[in-house]
This record gives structure tokens, C-alpha cells and sequence, in this order.
């Protein structure tokens, strides 16, 4: 039964990715592998833990707005 599932979503999240569009960013996230200078720069500033404390900012944020109107469905806020 959960192989028969798995199959099934298995082949309709290939089928999704085949027709979505590939990223309009991936040219330049490949271009940025070929900056020499990026390293030191990533040095001074941690843009990767930049990134990881933005996304979770960016949850919690969401995480609370839907909150809220699950909230104000069911009366429990005004």
C-alpha cells in the first residue's frame, strides 16, 4: 500500500518538475562560482549564516500570519 503511494508521487513530482521551468537564477549562481575574490568577501561578511538567519525570520514571520488568520476563522481572535 505505501509503495503503491510512494510510486504514485514518485511519478507525479517528476511529472511536475518536468513541466515547470528550470531556475532564472541558475546562470548566475554559476557565474558567482568563478569570482576569485568571493571567498575573502564571504570571510568579512558570512552571507551564508546571513541567508540561514533570514529564512528564519522569514518562517516565523509567515509562520504568524497564518497563525493569525487560522485564528480569526475560528473566532479565537479579532
Amino acid at each position: 500500500m505505501f509503495t503503491f503511494m510512494k510510486e504514485i508521487l514518485d511519478k507525479f513530482l517528476s511529472f511536475l518538475l518536468q513541466i515547470l521551468p528550470t531556475s532564472p537564477f541558475a546562470p548566475m549562481i554559476d557565474s558567482l562560482e568563478k569570482m576569485p575574490y568571493l571567498g575573502y568577501i564571504n570571510y568579512f561578511v558570512p552571507v551564508g549564516t546571513c541567508i540561514k538567519i533570514g529564512e528564519a525570520w522569514l518562517a516565523a514571520i509567515v509562520i504568524f500570519y497564518l497563525w493569525s488568520v487560522v485564528a480569526r476563522w475560528i473566532k479565537l481572535i479579532e
